[in-house]
């Protein structure tokens, strides 16, 4: 039995965490059907449902599988016979097997009680349908049940996820400040260099004097050290990708957790390359938002 559900369209980066919950009741059945899901590097679903409903497993996995890239997911489904109708029989020897079996673990474990009638009248696995006529139900009220709780779960993550979107917007904008001044910063690099070197040089040397030109080649190759242009260049190239693809209609997780990571790299060379205190400690405040994006991306699909 095929269980089809069209795929909807992705229009934002969605969350990995969410909850969705679908129930139909008709034709004297009620299926309750509840998924949620929290962040997972891959796919992973996991459904609960009744033992005589296992059979369909597979197709179910295959319409989540459908819907969503990433995120353990975890489904369960609740059936319930609302009514009693003429094409139900009560299985006889599966009722006889659960009284030995529990009477048997009653008696092993001196645990007190008996089985009645009400009891065995809310097993569900002991009311047995007409298979040909149920199953045309089962398959149209089951359809429409996980239809809602996916609908009702794309919805959650949607929401969850362009919150996040936009914090992480946020972040990058702040990123982006905060390599802008670290550019002016790095402008008077150089000067700071000279200066510091040529009053170390004059301390040693005192009165004696020192070559110029063999100071202003010393500066030179400090800076080009200390030059940190190419990796704001980059830094700066990473946070737009990283914006566009939080704009993408396609799972943007992996790609944006790539981005953070080269966006971390850069910023760590630019911390080790710090040549003042004032860019050391902007790359500290630099390194701490991108933590932050990192943390958020953790949980984007």
């Amino acid at each position: 039995m095929e269980v089809c559900i069209m795929a909807t369209k992705r229009t934002t980066v969605s969350s990995m965490t969410g909850f969705g919950r679908g129930e139909v009741s008709r034709d004297g059945f009620r299926a309750v059907f509840e998924l949620s899901s929290v962040n997972s590097r891959y796919l992973e679903i996991s459904l609960r449902l009744p033992r005589w409903l296992l059979a369909m497993e597979a197709s179910l996995r295959s319409v989540i599988d459908k819907r969503l890239s990433r995120g353990k997911v975890f489904g369960q489904l609740t059936w319930e016979r609302t009514d009693f109708a003429p094409t139900q029989s009560f299985n006889e020897p599966l009722a006889a097997w659960y009284i030995r079996t529990l009477q048997d673990v009653g008696q092993k474990h001196a645990i007190p009680g008996s089985l009645t009638l009400g009891d065995l009248a809310r097993i569900q696995d002991l009311w047995v349908s007409d298979a040909e006529t149920v199953n045309e139900h089962i398959e149209a009220i089951l359809n429409e049940s996980l239809t809602q709780a996916l609908d009702a779960l794309a919805a959650a993550r949607d929401a969850e996820g362009s919150a996040l979107a936009d914090d992480m917007r946020h972040r990058v904008q702040l990123v982006e400040e905060y390599v802008g001044t670290i550019k002016s910063h790095s402008a008077e690099v150089p000067a700071a260099i000279r200066d510091k070197l040529a009053a170390r040089v004059q301390e040693l040397l005192g009165s004696g004097g020192y070559d110029p030109q063999r100071l202003a080649q010393e500066v030179a190759f400090m800076a080009e050290r200390a030059d940190i242009t190419e990796e704001c260049v980059r830094l700066l190239v990473h946070s737009k990708h990283f914006l566009d693809a939080l704009g993408a209609e396609d799972a943007a997780g992996r790609r944006l957790n790539f981005l953070t990571q080269e966006m971390n790299r850069e910023a760590n060379t630019i911390a080790s390359k710090s040549a003042s205190a004032e860019i050391s400690t902007l790359a500290v405040h630099l390194k701490e938002e991108l933590e932050r994006i990192r943390e958020q991306v953790q949980n984007i699909e």
